[in-house]
């Protein structure tokens, strides 16, 4: 009779393999990604909303409103985080070689439409309706050009309706804590 013996990674061999990951990762970042078009793309996607953005931010509500989209980076990031360590999505160009998600989506355009959305839509019907096209958006136009530029790629395991739902469920949790927590505060 054989035994099967199963062989535990240890945490060196683990640490290894991440050290290997990231020779590959920055030698990837110079060759092909560092001022590549996409890199540009990417480069102006994380400045450029930004002053969009001052413009057109309430500075009344700016507190509120910059809160909201701090949040929803951070979600967007962890939820990217787990994304690509699942490998249900990747992104072969990067901004910055050692980070994995994708910055300018997680900490700009996702986060500034979902304030802009946020604070021109305040009644629950327009937020709603609001977000759905924010989804459709994201999910159906974005995602794709991104595809189209071989900037994003979706694993077996996720597809645009998945990030579809995703968006909506995102935007609306948002809303309800926000509005939970405006419940709270004194007047």
């Amino acid at each position: 009779m054989y035994s099967l013996i199963l062989h535990l990674p240890t945490n060196m061999e683990i640490n290894k393999a991440k050290e290997k990951l990231y020779h590959l990762s920055i030698d990837h970042w110079f060759q092909h990604d560092l001022f590549s078009p996409n890199w540009w793309i990417l480069f102006l996607a994380t400045i450029i909303p930004y002053f969009i953005w001052w413009r057109l931010v309430d500075k009344n509500r700016f507190f509120e409103i910059f809160s909201y989209g701090m949040v929803c980076a951070t979600i967007s990031m962890l939820l990217d985080i787990i994304g690509t360590e699942l490998m249900l999505w990747s992104y072969p160009d990067k901004l910055i070689p050692i980070i994995t998600p994708l910055i300018p989506a997680n900490l700009v355009i996702i986060p500034i439409t979902a304030m802009l959305v946020y604070q021109y839509f305040s009644n629950w019907h327009k937020f709603l309706v609001a977000t759905l096209g924010w989804s459709i958006l994201f999910s159906y136009i974005i995602e794709p050009l991104f595809m189209l530029r071989k900037m994003f790629i979706l694993g077996e395991h996720w597809s645009h309706t998945k990030s579809f739902v995703g968006f909506i469920i995102l935007g609306i949790m948002l809303k309800a804590l926000f509005e939970k927590i405006k419940k709270h505060l004194p007047s």
